[in-house]
């Protein structure tokens, strides 16, 4: 049970701050359980998902999903990993590129860019520094535009994140933990 009860109703929400749960549900359809923990800072809440609809906008399937399985990964975000590894196999991720960045595997089978995503995701949340080699890898490989939109796509996961843990969100059913 989480910590909080989840917000997915209209009805849950301050008349002054239906305007944002408005905005959310008129790009999702739906409050989903990440936004649900949100939605106690509705302004947050809004602002956050519509900088996600520019993530997913900005870089493509193949660029997005291995960043935001990188930082669910090494920062043991459960629940995002669990969302996004089915996403990742409809977008054309590989299984065994998730599986490589499940179990912090051997990167060498893996494209040139599938490499330098995942190894920024690895220094920069796994072990907070970026080398400079890794960043001048990942400069050529996606541009210097490139790399900060990966950058900001691993920190606004890594946000909803701390949202999740620190709520304690349930995981979807049949859902498991990443080994830790």
């Amino acid at each position: 049970m989480p910590r909080l009860e989840p917000i997915t109703q209209r009805n849950q929400v301050a008349e002054s701050d239906r305007a944002a749960f408005d905005e959310i549900t008129a790009s999702r359809g739906r409050i989903n359980a990440p936004q649900s923990m949100l939605m106690y800072a509705p302004q947050i809440s809004a602002r956050a998902s519509a900088l996600n609809d520019v993530l997913r906008e900005l870089l493509s399937d193949a660029d997005f999903e291995p960043a935001v399985l990188s930082a669910a990964r090494e920062f043991d975000i459960d629940f995002v990993w669990a969302a996004h590894q089915s996403a990742a196999m409809r977008a054309g991720v590989s299984q065994a590129t998730i599986d490589v960045i499940r179990t912090r595997g051997d990167l060498s089978a893996l494209s040139e860019r599938e490499q330098v995503i995942i190894s920024v995701g690895r220094e920069l949340v796994g072990r907070h520094q970026l080398s400079a080699e890794t960043f001048e890898a990942a400069r050529k490989q996606l541009g210097d535009r490139g790399i900060i939109e990966v950058l900001a796509t691993m920190g606004y996961y890594l946000m909803i994140g701390c949202v999740l843990i620190a709520t304690d969100m349930e995981l979807p059913a049949g859902a498991q933990r990443l080994a830790r």
